[in-house]
C-alpha cells in the first residue's frame, strides 16, 4: 500500500495534544505494521513547520525526528517539479468551488502521478474532489 501523508495527520501524530492524537497514533502503527511506503512532499513539510510554531512543541525534536524518518527511508518526499506544479494549478482552478488550498492540489496531483492508494489525512477536503482517505 502507498500513503500520502498530509499536513494534519503529521500534527496531530507529533502534537500530543491534539484532539486526533490517539486516533492517528494508531492509524500510523497499523500503516508501519502493514509496510505501507509511505510519502509526503516539501509543500506538506512546510505547512507541518508552519504550524507547529503555534503549539507548544519541541519544533527542533519534531524536525530532527522529521528527517531521520526521511533519511531512513521510512518517508519519502515527493518534488513538485514544474510540471507537476503546472497540473496543479489546474487542479486548484477545476476543483476551486470546494475551496481547496493550493498545497491541496499539489497533494491530488502526486496521488494520481504516483497512484497512491489513499492519503492520510484528517480533511475532508479530499473526500470533495474523490480522494481515498484514510478516515
Amino acid at each position: 500500500m502507498k500513503v500520502f501523508v498530509d499536513t494534519s495527520a503529521l500534527v496531530a501524530l507529533f502534537v500530543d495534544k491534539e484532539q486526533f492524537h490517539l486516533k492517528v497514533v494508531r492509524k500510523y502503527k497499523e500503516y508501519r505494521q502493514a509496510r505501507a511506503v509511505l510519502f509526503t512532499s516539501y509543500y506538506i513539510l512546510d505547512e507541518l513547520f508552519t504550524r507547529l510554531l503555534y503549539y507548544k512543541v519541541n519544533i527542533r525534536k519534531h524536525i530532527q525526528k522529521l528527517k531521520e524518518s526521511i533519511d531512513t527511508n521510512e518517508i519519502t518526499v515527493l518534488q513538485v517539479d514544474e510540471a507537476i506544479f503546472n497540473k496543479s494549478i489546474e487542479v486548484f482552478l477545476k476543483f476551486s468551488e470546494h475551496k481547496i488550498s493550493f498545497t491541496d492540489a499539489t497533494t491530488y496531483v502526486l496521488y494520481k502521478d504516483f497512484a497512491l492508494d489513499e492519503v492520510f489525512t484528517l480533511d475532508d477536503d479530499f473526500k470533495k474532489i474523490r480522494v481515498k482517505t484514510s478516515f
